[in-house]
């Protein structure tokens, strides 16, 4: 399992847009009251832009996510603008408070199925009967005993409301949607993460004036951001390797100056190895030659260019400045070893498979794959960076036709 940690980056924006929606609490009395209806409206409007653009990407959590968020402003609006010293505020913050890091981590654990299929039906169904159960349930939960109802009494210190037991319930899910985004470094869970710090600032925070309005909008735009960065990456980014496609390539084409350098990349004999294998193991290969590639160095950029070729962009380098970088990474490749689990994936005869794979030989059950590559710069005979990817293609035939596993320049 690949693990992503330059991903908790992705968390800055949001947690940039909470700040500034608590910043912004504090001036909103300064508005005259038909702006304050506009403001006290904007989470809903908010939610039902993301709910429609959710409905367009066919993107099913952040759908029920923003749905949530609207609902939960709501029942704070509706039910929470008094004091929790009554009976009934105190439950209904309790029921909001324990439903909110629930289906938090209801959404988290939720694999993306889109919305019109059955899957979509039974987890949407799924996310209201758990709001539902959580709702009933809560207000029982201090009643259990004494330890429970101190346990879940509100406020444990001066300025902050909510109670200890929600607060730990709190920060397990934090920890949870962290990891989550560690580990599948998707702009969703850093969507959903910062949502869900939103609104939970609205609990902690709830004595402070215009809390919800501003938190809760703040939720809203985390959702929003979070639908038009997936979409975005859907667009630019290859889904097998994670590696930005060939729509970022052309786009990267037209800002490059007029010195760069272009390297195309290419598998080894990759026909004859997903021939002989079948491409669940062609895919885990391209997998790895992606995941050096990404750190080629150098100030290069990777991109996938289709199949087995990678192409990778240096602006402002010389075709010499580039040469140490790209053998590195062959080198890397060529020496890493790789395993074959599925004894079904082997060939019969291993001589064959060696054969035809076009890679070295380790072991029964284990092999390693090579690559080759060609280097092209600008220059007047190569104007733009059309003709200078075309002439690192030719470099690239080049190295094929001696020999394969080096690079050509």
């Amino acid at each position: 399992m690949r693990l992503y940690p330059a991903a908790i980056f992705k968390i800055l924006l949001p947690a940039a847009l909470i700040c500034g929606a608590y910043i912004g609490r504090a001036y909103l009395n300064l508005l005259d009251d038909d702006l304050q209806v506009i403001v006290d409206n904007l989470t809903y409007l908010f939610c039902l832009v993301a709910v429609l653009m959710a409905y367009q990407f066919n993107r099913s959590r952040i759908m029920m996510a923003s749905f949530g968020v609207a609902v939960f402003y709501w029942a704070v609006q509706r039910y929470l603008q008094v004091s929790l010293a009554q009976p009934d505020a105190w439950q209904s913050y309790l029921a909001i408070s324990f439903s909110l890091p629930v289906l938090t981590l209801y959404l988290l654990l939720l694999p993306e199925k889109g919305i019109w299929n059955i899957y979509g039906f039974v987890f949407f169904l799924a996310f209201i009967l758990l709001g539902l159960i959580c709702v009933q349930l809560a207000p029982w939960l201090p009643e259990a005993n004494e330890a429970a109802a101190e346990y879940y009494a509100p406020r444990p210190s001066e300025n902050y409301v909510l109670s200890l037991g929600v607060t730990l319930l709190i920060a397990l899910v934090t920890l949870v949607g962290a990891a989550f985004l560690y580990i599948r470094n998707d702009e969703v869970e850093a969507a959903l993460l910062g949502a869900f710090l939103s609104l939970y600032l609205v609990l902690a925070l709830l004595h402070i004036e215009h809390i919800s309005a501003s938190m809760c909008a703040a939720a809203a735009l985390c959702l929003l951001w979070g639908l038009l960065r997936s979409s975005h990456a859907m667009a630019y980014r290859d889904e097998l390797t994670g590696l930005p496609g060939r729509r970022a390539l052309n786009e990267k084409f037209n800002m490059l100056g007029s010195n760069f350098t272009i390297a195309m990349l290419d598998v080894d004999h990759f026909k004859r190895f997903n021939d002989t294998y079948g491409h669940d193991v062609g895919d885990e290969v391209l997998k790895l030659v992606a995941s050096r590639v990404r750190g080629v160095g150098g100030g290069g950029t990777a991109y996938r260019y289709g199949g087995e070729e990678f192409c990778i962009v240096f602006p402002r380098r010389t075709v010499d400045e580039t040469i140490e970088p790209l053998e590195r990474v062959r080198e890397e490749i060529g020496n890493y070893i790789m395993s074959l689990r599925d004894r079904n994936l082997r060939p019969v005869r291993a001589r064959e498979g060696t054969r035809k794979r076009g890679a070295t030989r380790v072991g029964s059950d284990q092999f390693s794959v090579t690559i080759s590559a060609g280097i092209a710069a600008r220059s007047d005979e190569h104007p733009d960076a059309e003709a200078v990817l075309a002439a690192a293609d030719k470099k690239l035939y080049q190295a094929k036709k001696a020999g394969r596993n080096r690079v050509a320049y």
